[in-house]
This record gives structure tokens, C-alpha cells and sequence, in this order.
């Protein structure tokens, strides 16, 4: 029985899977125009927050992808969700992450605090982004450590990118965190708030698994809300990523159209 057979719906990591960087992989984009051709539901699930879940879809398709109508869910979605429920609206708060992370945020109706009044703020959203520096990092670290809220949008250390690992959100957030003391909640995956917006996103069909190229994240994390995890290692590319102890995938595959055979 090939893989595809045992599932109902899919969720799918994007960086390491579909794509390295901007370089998207053949054979995902053939893989994933056969998941459409046969009607199984899949969803786009990342903790990649540097666009709206409209702009990913857009690049993806861009690309040859095919992606359905709500078919990326982000952890972007899903911090401000958790900031909005806890705090409700009107909220300032420091935001460390791209421009489009930003203007999310700013739609939202929480009101982005200066740098310097982060005495004002009470949260800290947290996203990687390129240009993350000394002064992002005092704000959010006096902020968190006077009290406000501290969460992030994933807790990767690094993120794949064709010419090696680049530091991810997870590094950002280190060093936050070491500067305020402060333990931050983290809404993307390994945990469970983006699992459940991706099973909302394809109506929560039968058995699903997760297919990602993190044991830590990806697979650790679809397994701990009852989801299989499908682990995609490529060792010859720049993508792949150690085990990690006491985590088995339920299936190893080098490229999504290993699903098919």
C-alpha cells in the first residue's frame, strides 16, 4: 500500500519540503498536483511568518504549486490569536519580525509600541526576520522582563536556504529570552495551536498526518496532537536535519512523490 492510501488529509510543511529558499523542488510541485487530481484535503502549515497567509499562497502558486482556497495556515495566525485571547483588543505591544509580520499584527488592532517606550507594551511578539538588531533586542528584553507577555511564532533555531541553515526564529528568540529571563509561549509547531488551524483549514477528515523535514518540530509535534508524522530528509540537500532522540516518524521519504509509491 503506497503511503497516500492510509490518510484522508495532509498537512504540509513549506521550507525544506516545497522549497529551499526560493528554489522550489520539482518534485513537490508534481506531488502536490497529484494530491489536488485525486481531491485529498491538504493545507500548507509553517511557521514561517514573513507573509500573510494570502501571500504565501500567491508565491506558492507562482511557483506551479497548486494551493486551495484557506490552504496556508501560519504561526503568525496563530500568535495573534493567542495574544488577542488573552489580552483582548487595543493592546500595544513590541514586535520583533518582517514588515508584512507587522502590518498583520497592525490589522489585528494591536497597536505597535516604540522601541523606546517599550515600558508601554504589554506583549512581545517575536518572528525572524534579517534585519533583527541591538536595539529590537534591549525593547524586548526590558518589555519581558517588566512583565509583558513574551511569545513567538516558532522556536527553530534555523531554517533551511540553499547554501546551508541561516538562523531561524528559535535564535532571535534565544537571545531574548536569555536577556530577560522570560520563557516565551510559542504558537507555530511543535505546538498544538497550528496543528489545529491546519486540521480547521481541511475540514478535519480522518487520519492525518503532518509532512515536514523536522523531527522536532514537524514530526515531534503532529505526533504529540494525535497526527502522524511524515519525516521528508534529503541527506544530499540543504535541507535535511538530524534525528532527534526518542522521536520515530511513522514514514521517512526523500521527496513527496515518495507518497505515491
Amino acid at each position: 500500500m503506497a503511503i497516500i492510501d492510509r490518510y484522508d488529509g495532509l498537512l504540509i510543511d513549506i521550507d525544506g519540503v516545497v522549497r529551499v529558499g526560493d528554489e522550489f523542488l520539482p518534485d513537490a510541485r508534481d506531488a502536490i498536483t497529484e494530491l489536488e487530481a485525486r481531491g485529498l484535503p491538504y493545507a500548507f502549515v509553517t511557521n514561517s511568518p514573513r507573509l500573510t497567509p494570502a501571500e504565501h499562497a500567491e508565491e506558492l502558486r507562482a511557483g506551479g504549486v497548486p494551493v486551495p482556497d484557506g490552504g496556508v495556515v501560519t504561526a503568525a495566525e496563530t500568535l495573534i490569536s493567542f495574544i488577542l485571547d488573552l489580552t483582548g483588543a487595543g493592546i500595544g505591544a513590541v514586535v520583533v519580525g518582517t514588515d508584512s509580520f507587522r502590518r498583520q499584527v497592525a490589522e489585528a488592532g494591536i497597536e505597535e509600541v516604540a522601541l523606546d517606550r517599550w515600558e508601554d507594551a504589554t506583549a512581545v511578539m517575536v518572528s525572524g526576520h534579517d534585519r533583527f538588531d541591538y536595539g529590537e533586542l534591549k525593547a524586548a528584553a526590558m518589555a519581558a522582563r517588566a512583565g509583558a507577555v513574551l511569545a513567538a511564532t516558532g522556536s527553530d533555531p534555523t531554517m533551511p536556504m540553499p547554501d546551508g541553515h541561516w538562523p531561524g526564529t528559535g535564535s532571535i528568540l534565544a537571545a531574548i529570552e536569555t536577556a530577560s529571563g522570560a520563557q516565551a509561549t510559542v504558537t507555530g509547531k511543535p505546538f498544538p495551536a497550528i496543528f489545529e488551524a491546519g486540521l480547521e483549514a481541511i475540514g478535519r477528515p480522518g487520519k492525518v498526518a503532518m509532512i515536514g523535514d523536522r523531527s522536532d518540530t514537524d514530526v515531534a509535534g503532529a505526533q504529540a496532537v494525535g497526527l502522524d508524522g511524515i519525516l521528508v530528509s534529503r541527506p544530499e540537500s540543504a535541507s535535511a536535519q538530524p534525528g532527534v532522540e526518542g522521536v520515530d516518524p511513522d514514514h521517512r521519504i526523500g521527496s513527496l512523490l515518495d507518497l505515491f509509491s
